[in-house]
């Protein structure tokens, strides 16, 4: 009926129950899944490598599926080696998610084994990969025919939402009531057998949530009510508006240019299956082979192509030719784990293949596939009834549970009669000395808050002056070098040009055009005006005030790699944006002087500026591939320029962090909290 990816939750349980689960769940796997790597806790790293990683192998995991998994594989092996309990339980639920599709028992293992670090490590304040971990889970599980665990994390899904941890109308929300439609459809195969009530309710949930979502952007959920619909028809056996909505939901993706293979597989097979429901193999082979011409994009989500080929093998048996139907169903059977596909396309498939070998008269494999067919339906049912009892358990014990209470109820009201006079004296005493203690909780309270205040106020006063003091410090500098800026360029860049105009006039007067020593002197009088205006220009550049911040630093490093043996490059990031004068150019004047010192010390063939601007951070970064920096250099430095550095970022309250990778070289990451007085 559906086969997307997202499919769930069958019965509800108690909180309980849910606790012995998640128990005996975290104690198996803590024992059992181990990480398969090798970890080295002298390895230097942070946390920003390993964002990088994360994100480096999302982008990756559709394109280049390895190259994802070996950076995931990084980003695990670094965030145990600094302890990081984020970067291990996003790096352990991004492999389970990597290995969904194409291996099933990792996938559940690596999940499970990111769900005991979340356990272990406290981490509540990180719920939203709880969401993601719980979806893994519940589809995995599904996947392999385990209703009843598949129910479970979906119903622990739900409670998310009904919290109020995620909003109703929102994208997790869309997705799950999505799931859960999907869920109640897919594992009851009788819609009309006591579960349309259900399933009608989720998905009027999820269009609600997929109407409000589309009135804000278009993700690639938008539209998804539409599929539901046709899921819907199928199962109560309309395939005309079954096939109808599919291709509505079809033309409305293309429309808006929604594009995901997985999604486009799923729905070709569900096309495809109103057609073999209508006995029409011809034309359900049509998108048979439009869906698995998606294979290489498909890459290792082999689920896709193993449901299209059991498609295509019930197909070629609708058309008598029964030779293929087998031989495709062989191919199935023989390359791909079968454990990965206990579902009803899998049983189904059994049932045709037993059919097919019984109409070519080869009754051995008719015998075993038929068998096969029994076992596994046997098996799903036997599950459906499990379930079945686990409801009807919960309610019965609901029931005793309340009318326990109610006797409770009823012998504690008679207790509280008894000794309620007794009780008013108790607790009148206990009040007037409860107002007591308060009044003096309170006094003491307020009177160390006052204290606290003071020394705040103290202490704010004192940094003040301290930035007072750097600033004041900071603008005489900067004056004295204007001052020193206008005399070199005015002054003695006036004498110069001035002499240099005397001697052209001695040189044609004289006809010195070919002495050799004239025109050596005359070149470097030209060369020391040029330098003299550079470094006039270096010590109060212009082009910071005319043209702004990114402008003056992009030409600065452009014009210093030209110049040097050391490539400098340039970039930002966000949106270039205008601040004060003073803040700007302390920010370039830090800048200069870190390439300064690059260019001197590092011994660096590459360098990066990179200029970072949102709303309330400003942030710059300066790498280099050099011999890199002692340790505690802020600390030990004799110099007066990495002090200088270090007080200009001060006087704008930022603050700066050197490191130095493994891999050599040297990062300096500089961040300012913008406050009002930065803006331009």
């Amino acid at each position: 009926m559906w086969h997307m990816t997202c499919t769930l939750v069958q019965s509800a349980f108690n909180p309980l129950r849910q606790f012995l689960v998640i128990v005996l769940l975290l104690v198996a796997f803590c024992a059992n899944a181990q990480p398969d790597f090798v970890t080295n806790p002298s390895e230097k790293t942070d946390t920003n490598l390993i964002k990088t990683y994360l994100l480096r192998s999302r982008d990756l995991l559709d394109t280049h599926h390895d190259s994802s998994y070996y950076y995931l594989n990084q980003a695990l092996i670094k965030s145990y080696n600094i302890k990081w309990s984020k970067g291990i339980i996003s790096a352990l639920t991004e492999l389970g998610f990597w290995y969904y599709g194409s291996n099933t028992d990792l996938s559940i293992k690596y999940s499970n084994l990111a769900l005991s670090e979340y356990y272990g490590r406290n981490s509540d304040n990180f719920s939203n990969v709880l969401y993601r971990l719980y979806n893994i889970l519940a589809k995995a599980y599904e996947t392999r025919g385990m209703v009843d665990s598949s129910a479970h994390y979906f119903y622990l899904m739900n409670d998310v939402i009904e919290e109020g941890k995620i909003p109703v109308k929102s994208y997790f929300a869309l997705s799950l009531y999505t799931q859960l439609a999907y869920f109640w459809l897919n594992t009851n195969w009788d819609i009309n057998g006591g579960y349309i009530e259900p399933t009608q309710y989720f998905i009027s949930k999820a269009k609600i949530a997929d109407e409000a979502m589309r009135k804000d952007s278009i993700t690639e959920l938008s539209f998804v009510s539409y599929s539901l619909q046709g899921a819907y028809y199928s199962s109560i056996g309309n395939e005309d508006s079954s096939r109808y909505y599919y291709l509505e939901y079809m033309k409305l993706r293309q429309k808006h240019k929604i594009s995901n293979v997985t999604w486009d597989a799923a729905t070709l097979l569900n096309i495809a299956e109103t057609y073999l429901n209508q006995n029409q193999p011809g034309k359900a082979i049509e998108y048979i082979n439009r869906e698995l011409a998606l294979k290489d994009a498909l890459g290792t989500n082999v689920r896709y192509l193993v449901m299209g080929y059991l498609y295509l093998c019930k197909a070629y048996y609708l058309q008598k030719d029964y030779t293929r139907s087998v031989s495709t169903f062989e191919e199935v059977w023989q390359h791909y784990d079968r454990n990965d596909f206990q579902n009803k396309e899998m049983i189904d498939a059994c049932q045709v293949a037993a059919d097919a070998y019984a109409k070519l008269g080869i009754l051995s494999k008719a015998l075993e596939y038929k068998d096969i067919y029994m076992r596994l339906k046997d098996s799903l049912m036997k599950q459906d009834k499990i379930d079945m009892m686990n409801r009807l358990q919960i309610k019965y014990r609901i029931s005793e549970k309340d009318k326990a209470l109610a006797q409770q109820k009823l012998a504690t009201t008679e207790a509280e009669n008894r000794v309620r006079q007794r009780n008013v004296w108790i607790a009148g005493i206990s009040f007037i000395t409860l107002s007591v203690l308060a009044l003096f909780l309170l006094w003491q309270r307020s009177n160390r808050h006052k204290q606290h205040l003071q020394q705040e106020k103290i202490n704010s006063f004192q940094q003040q002056m301290e930035i007072a003091q750097l600033n004041a410090t900071i603008a005489g500098e900067e004056r004295e070098r204007a001052r020193i800026a206008r005399e070199l360029h005015d002054g003695i860049g006036g004498l110069m040009a001035g002499a240099r105009m005397n001697f052209e006039m001695v040189k044609r007067n004289h006809h010195l055009e070919n002495s050799n020593d004239y025109q050596d002197g005359l070149h470097l009088l030209e060369e020391a005006s040029s330098e003299l205006r550079k470094t006039a220009h270096n010590m109060m550049p212009e082009i910071l005030l005319q043209e702004g911040l990114v402008v003056a630093v992009e030409y600065f490093c452009r014009k210093v790699g030209n110049n040097s043996p050391t490539r400098i490059h340039f970039q930002t990031m966000g949106k270039p944006r205008s601040f004060a004068p003073q803040f700007e150019l302390t920010i370039y004047r830090v800048i200069q002087e870190l390439v300064h010192n690059i260019i001197k010390h590092a011994k660096a063939t590459e360098a990066m500026v990179q200029i970072g601007f949102s709303d309330a951070i400003f942030d710059v970064t300066v790498e280099d591939n050099g011999i890199g920096m002692p340790e505690n250099i802020l600390l030990t430095a004799k110099g007066i320029g990495l002090k200088s550095i270090a007080d200009r970022i001060k006087a704008i309250n930022g603050t700066m962090q050197i490191q130095n990778p493994p891999e050599n070289g040297t990062s300096i990451y500089i961040e300012v909290v913008l406050k009002p007085e930065n803006q331009a």
